[in-house]
């Protein structure tokens, strides 16, 4: 995985304990756009970095009829999603 950090536009679940989970989201490129879904959470993890606290989950979807491994990070201070590595 490469890093992008690009920031996105994403729909997101979350429950009544706090716990939230991406469903999908805008890919953006060059030379394209499309709505992606996310098919399967692989890892989650709370980070913090730079004073920070995030959470990063590892996701799985077809992408351009591919599958691939891509990072989602959720900023909690601001409230964003970012495309952290794809």
């Amino acid at each position: 995985m490469k890093l992008v950090a690009r920031p996105i536009d994403a729909i997101s679940w979350s429950n009544k304990n706090g716990d939230i989970r991406p469903l999908r989201f805008k890919f953006e490129d060059e030379d394209f756009s499309e709505i992606v879904r996310v098919d399967r959470i692989v890892k989650i993890e709370k980070t913090q970095r730079a004073g920070e606290n995030a959470f990063v989950f590892t996701c799985e979807s077809a992408i351009a009829g591919i599958r691939r491994l891509y990072e989602l990070r959720y900023t909690l201070s601001n409230c964003t999603w970012v495309l952290y590595k794809f």
